[in-house]
């Protein structure tokens, strides 16, 4: 599966567009102003990998199957997102606040001005209304209705960005085996994700959810909540030094609702997660 998967959107514009080195382009900031430019990344980045892990809920007891897929993960960049407030940092004089873009906002910058007619810039961001992730799935069962799903690639994106790792593993179970009258296909499933791009982001996500599912024909609808838990650690050599940004995905729960259409062994599935930051998945696969 290696350099056979395309990535994410991000990475492509930075390496692309910008012609600069990763470290480079996130050490603008340092500290509360680098927390607040780079935590939209840290929240889509979460909407975007807790996304795509299931499109029913139905699971056999026993048998072997087999499913592969590939997906494609967006999370709407919006307004409030591409702005935030930052302070004026280091000698400037006197201290200044201003509502500048954030790692998704606008390229051009702010410029604000100082005692003495000095000038301090505040940079721009990427300037993008969706940040997406691609990513392949595996999912393989089942043993007492149970079933196990595993992601992975991995990936060098040239030496201005380094290396790309994803892995990803989770697990669910089968409901309706205990309560026969349901009206619906139950499963639970609980998944934990890993993230890396070279030596300076270092992300994790972990999400529990309650499946629903309802088949109609070749039709089948699908979803329901989860409470999901995001982190993401950005370390990369800034002005003064070592600088270490500590973010949280302000995701805690979603709701997802979701269709896929089957026809023999290929499926195509599209689904919308509902949550502080939202999220889109459209997918394909195949199984047996």
């Amino acid at each position: 599966m290696k350099h056979s998967v395309v990535v994410f959107l991000l990475v492509s514009t930075l390496s692309l567009a910008r012609g600069q080195k990763l470290n480079d382009f996130v050490a603008k900031y340092g500290g509360e102003n680098g927390v607040g430019f780079m935590q939209p990344l840290a929240d889509g980045f979460g909407a975007n990998i807790n996304s795509g892990l299931y499109q029913t809920a139905k699971i056999p007891l026993d048998g072997f199957h087999l499913n592969f897929s590939v997906m494609l993960m967006g999370a709407p960049v919006t307004d409030s997102r591409k702005t935030f407030t930052a302070k004026t940092e280091g000698f400037f004089a006197p201290q200044q606040t201003a509502d500048v873009p954030t790692i998704f906002g606008p390229t051009d910058g702010k410029t604000v001005t100082g005692n003495a007619g000095t000038a301090y810039v505040f940079p721009g961001g990427l300037s993008m209304t969706t940040f997406v992730i691609a990513a392949p799935q595996i999912t393989i069962g089942s043993l007492y209705g149970t079933e196990a799903t595993v992601r992975f690639f991995q990936a060098k994106v040239g030496d201005n960005i380094g290396e790309l790792k994803l892995w990803g593993i989770g697990a669910r179970h089968n409901i309706n085996q205990y309560f026969k009258k349901l009206p619906l296909d139950v499963a639970a499933g609980v998944y934990q994700q890993h993230f890396e791009i070279g030596d300076i982001v270092s992300a994790n996500a972990t999400l529990i959810s309650a499946q629903g599912s309802y088949a109609i024909s070749v039709l089948t609808l699908y979803g329901g909540p989860a409470v999901e838990i995001s982190n993401m650690d950005v370390t990369y050599d800034g002005t003064g030094g070592k600088v270490t940004l500590s973010l949280k995905s302000q995701n805690s729960v979603r709701f997802t609702v979701g269709a896929a259409l089957t026809l023999a062994f290929f499926r195509l599935y599209a689904d919308y997660n509902l949550a502080s930051q939202s999220a889109f998945v459209f997918g394909f696969g195949f199984g047996f």
